[in-house]
């Protein structure tokens, strides 16, 4: 039982809402423009529900799950150039593969060193799905390979709990001074600005002191123009509209953000003019990636993980351990961009959108479609990749 209950409706978008400005707030502070708001959100949620205030699963976190991250994906790449979409995403795609192949070598360590049992290659089936996809592709590898009911409910906790901190941990990244030394990265060019935007040399201005610390102005607000928005959300709805329309006809349901992420991308590569004058879509997509995060953070048990799944958290900690080392071990032997490095990680390990979210939070709107595209590219192939590896390894 928590302090507020599942069927508190309005409550619960309250503290959702709440979570979200306090991210974009701390995003503002000293303290919080090191830590990132976005790890903040993570954390003070799963704070919040496992101490009892907050319920690790309600209505609400489905609505979030369901519509306002689907209708978030055309809101954020509304204004994506192709060409520059697949440039960057060239760019993105080896730290990717490194990721997936730790993702798998993690996935063969952990069974060999762990006891896991008899059921240790559907497990490893499982988690290298989810690694390498989401938690779209652990349902559905779960769902293949038949792994037993017990198990379900003690993976997807360790999944839950073992991904909110490695999505943190990937929220602290650019910011650690280890890290940009490793890449060799200044903090000019991590271009991480102020309010979470893209930083804009002719909008922007910065100032730099003797002591090299570097001060940004933040650009003038524009005003909220309500017929740019409204046209915008009416793109966003009739393109989720649409996309889903085409997986269910395809029969491929659970894949609908991949045809909602083509067609916006279509739509903004055939019109790019038109939509280039809209104002205020991509800070409303902006803030429902920043309530999709504070709903993940929520939804981590970790006392689930602690009671029924010490094992099976410690296996899942370790296919993360091996994916980073790959990404960014690795990644500076073949000199991988730190961005591009953190952004491919997220999508790799945790999907697409939590890997556009993490790329608009960190000021780098540019990184949102490939961002996008990389997951979606994890979704298309996890599940063969996570079957396969059960097949094989029984």
């Amino acid at each position: 039982m928590s302090l507020f209950q599942p069927d508190w409706t309005f409550a619960l978008w309250a503290v959702l809402a709440a979570l979200a400005a306090l991210g974009f707030w701390a995003d503002r502070t000293r303290i919080g423009s090191q830590v990132s708001g976005l790890a903040i959100v993570l954390a003070l949620g799963m704070l919040l529900s496992n101490i009892g205030v907050l319920p690790k699963s309600a209505p609400t976190y489905g609505v979030v799950w369901a519509y306002l991250v689907p209708v978030a994906i055309p809101l954020l790449l509304l204004k994506a150039d192709l060409r520059r979409v697949l440039a960057e995403t060239r760019g993105m795609l080896l730290p990717f593969t490194l990721g997936a192949v730790g993702t798998t070598a993690g996935a063969l360590l952990g069974v060999w060193l762990l006891p896991l049992g008899e059921h240790s290659a559907e497990l490893a089936g499982v988690f290298s799905a989810t690694y390498i996809g989401g938690s779209m592709n652990m349902a559905a590898v779960t769902q293949a390979v038949e792994l037993d009911p017990s198990l379900v409910t003690a993976s997807v906790a360790a999944d839950n709990v073992v991904g909110v901190m490695y999505l943190a941990f990937l929220a602290l990244v650019p910011s650690l001074a280890i890290f940009r030394r490793w890449f060799g990265v200044t903090v000019d060019e991590l271009r991480v600005t102020v309010d979470g935007l893209r930083e804009n040399d002719d909008t922007r201005k910065s100032d730099t002191a003797a002591d090299g610390t570097v001060t940004r102005h933040p650009s003038p607000v524009t005003a909220l123009d309500l017929v740019h928005l409204g046209v915008a959300l009416a793109i966003s709805f009739a393109i989720c509209a649409v996309g889903q329309w085409l997986a269910g006809v395809l029969g491929v349901g659970g894949y609908s953000i991949l045809f909602i992420t083509a067609l916006t991308v279509l739509v903004a590569n055939v019109f790019p003019r038109q939509l280039a004058k809209l104002t205020g879509d991509y800070e409303f997509g902006l803030f429902f990636m920043y309530l999709f995060f504070a709903a993940i953070g929520i939804s981590a048990d970790v006392a689930a993980m602690i009671t029924s799944a010490p094992l099976i958290a410690l296996y899942a900690a370790m296919i993360v351990l091996c994916h980073a080392l790959a990404v960014f071990g690795l990644g500076r032997v073949f000199r991988t961009d730190l961005m591009d490095s953190v952004i491919a990680s997220n999508a790799c390990a945790a999907g697409p959108a939590s890997a556009a979210a993490l790329a608009a939070g960190k000021g780098r709107p540019d990184l949102v479609a490939p961002a996008v595209l990389l997951g979606v590219f994890g979704y298309a192939v996890a599940n063969f990749i996570g079957v396969g590896l059960a097949n094989w390894l029984a």
